[in-house]
């Protein structure tokens, strides 16, 4: 059992880190003391022991967010515990709230949601940033087709 947990969390592990270089790309906003990643992607492309683990439900027609708050300083940026909260707009002007639980992986602080998605849907997310400790808050506003 060990050995499956050890190989689940490392195969987890090394999906969000590909994810979040993926993020760095594109989807990061920097501040004066933090670096915010930020994704939104269908969950059919996750592998299904992590959406098993995490409760999520894998299909084209679900979409996952992610958010990771990293705090600037000397060498490498550390994962920071956050308050995270947001919703979603549609095109019909629709919108629901983002419902987000925090992931810790070693070090590295995840917070995901869950929505369903329509196929060729296009939806704004705005998400809220508190990192704690911090009396900065941020926030976050794209948009994502599925």
């Amino acid at each position: 059992m060990k050995t499956l947990k050890k190989s689940t969390v490392l195969l987890i592990s090394f999906f969000l880190l590909a994810m979040s270089g993926y993020v760095l790309a594109d989807n990061s906003k920097e501040y004066k003391d933090h670096i915010v990643y930020y994704n939104a992607f269908p969950t059919d492309s996750l592998p299904s022991q992590m959406t098993k683990q995490y409760g999520l439900k894998r299909s084209k027609n679900y979409a996952m967010i992610n958010v990771s708050v990293m705090e600037k300083g000397a060498g490498i940026p550390t994962g920071v515990k956050s308050k995270v909260t947001g919703h979603l707009k549609n095109l019909m002007g629709q919108t629901r709230d983002l419902e987000f639980r925090e992931i810790k992986e070693g070090k590295a602080v995840y917070y995901i949601a869950q929505i369903g998605v329509q196929s060729r849907e296009l939806v704004t997310f705005v998400i809220d940033i508190r990192p704690e400790g911090s009396s900065e808050k941020y926030n976050i506003k794209f948009g994502k087709k599925f």
